[in-house]
């Protein structure tokens, strides 16, 4: 879970620098202007990617390069060795793409603490977060609340936040690990998850662009540049011209509409 953001308060006011329409911030590369944004109600707000793609990073708010670390509640008698195995597999689970360490001396930029909340349907929660006005988190909290058995999927999602993904909240992302709601499907981070934390972290920092369908209007189909790696959607569409029937970017035959957009990656 992440809170909404009109619900966080943050003690620097993130600013984003623009030039040339692109934005200057978190990471060497912004996508700013360059991959779309979708709406994500539940935040308030636009953000790069979104359920289409199966990835949703917010470059305001995240992980200064691809690691990031982590300190128990010292004073949170409830954090016991068999919870505190649990955090630590569901940050093992995203080995090899982000490297979570855990600070047994307390120097954890991140906090893992509980608290009960009996009736809530939360398990857990990503909140009390600062940043910089590079974007990159200063300090975060996940609480458990200890109402709910923990496991370390749900850590490993909160985790994702932490690296700087959203939710997802469409049913077809619900077998992505950063789908919202406690009825999602994956194990573990998915395809989809990892290039959003490759992106979000500067690990993925150039595309291979492709074309591909993306609607139909009334002059026929329109296809999109997109990362053939990521997925990112750029915002270039364009009407499909055709050399023997055919679209000369996309491949796709004239008259034909192969797929919705958000069918593309599962």
């Amino acid at each position: 879970m992440k809170r909404k953001r009109k619900n966080i308060m943050l003690i620097c006011l993130i600013v984003s620098l623009s030039f040339s329409g692109l934005v200057v911030n978190a990471h060497n590369t912004s996508w700013e202007g360059i991959l779309r944004k979708s709406y994500i109600s539940q935040y308030g707000g636009y953000y790069i990617g979104g359920d289409e793609v199966g990835w949703s990073i917010d470059e305001g708010v995240h992980t200064n390069g691809a690691s990031l670390t982590y300190s128990f509640d010292s004073t949170d008698s409830n954090l016991t060795p068999t919870l505190k195995n649990v955090v630590r597999a569901g940050a093992g689970l995203w080995s090899g793409t982000v490297n979570i360490q855990e600070k047994t001396d307390g120097t954890g930029k991140g906090l893992i603490t509980t608290y009960n909340e009996a009736g809530s349907g939360v398990i857990a929660k990503f909140c009390e977060f600062t940043a910089n006005s590079s974007g990159h988190l200063t300090a975060w909290k996940i609480k458990l609340n200890r109402a709910h058995t923990q496991n370390q999927v749900v850590i490993a999602h909160e985790f994702g936040h932490a690296i700087g993904l959203n939710d997802l909240y469409e049913y077809r992302s619900r077998y992505k690990l950063m789908y919202g709601y406690d009825t999602g499907l994956a194990n573990s981070p998915t395809a989809t998850d990892i290039w959003g934390a490759k992106l979000i972290t500067g690990v993925h920092s150039s595309h291979t662009w492709g074309y591909k369908y993306y609607s139909t209007n009334s002059s026929g189909n329109v296809h999109i540049k997109y990362c053939t790696q990521c997925g990112g959607l750029s915002y270039e569409t364009g009407q499909c011209t055709y050399h023997n029937g055919v679209c000369v970017l996309c491949g796709v035959p004239s008259g034909y509409t192969p797929y919705a957009i958000g069918d593309i990656m599962k």
